[in-house]
């Protein structure tokens, strides 16, 4: 791979995550605090087969930046209790 091949790939590496972080702000915004990383990246076009590797692991916002961590069992339920009161429409 060339330097400018690694470049290109560096950069569109940031702008994904990019995205992933404003996604991901939004519904914080909403009181979603965690998203199933599985579902993020389905959201963004990537492979089922690729997504169903990330389906037991959760993205969220720590500071300024995105991080991953595994699901625990049992917090889909907690995810229903957030506040309704807000609508993304």
């Amino acid at each position: 791979m060339s330097d400018q091949d690694d470049n290109k790939e560096k950069h569109l590496e940031q702008v994904v995550q990019d995205i992933m972080f404003q996604v991901v702000s939004v519904l914080n915004s909403y009181g979603i605090t965690d998203v199933k990383a599985g579902n993020l990246m389905r959201l963004l076009g990537t492979s089922e087969e690729d997504c169903t590797q990330f389906d037991d692991k959760v993205m969220f916002i720590q500071g300024d930046h995105l991080e991953m961590r595994d699901v625990i069992p049992g917090e889909d339920q907690l995810q229903i209790m957030a506040d309704t009161s807000k609508k993304l429409h």
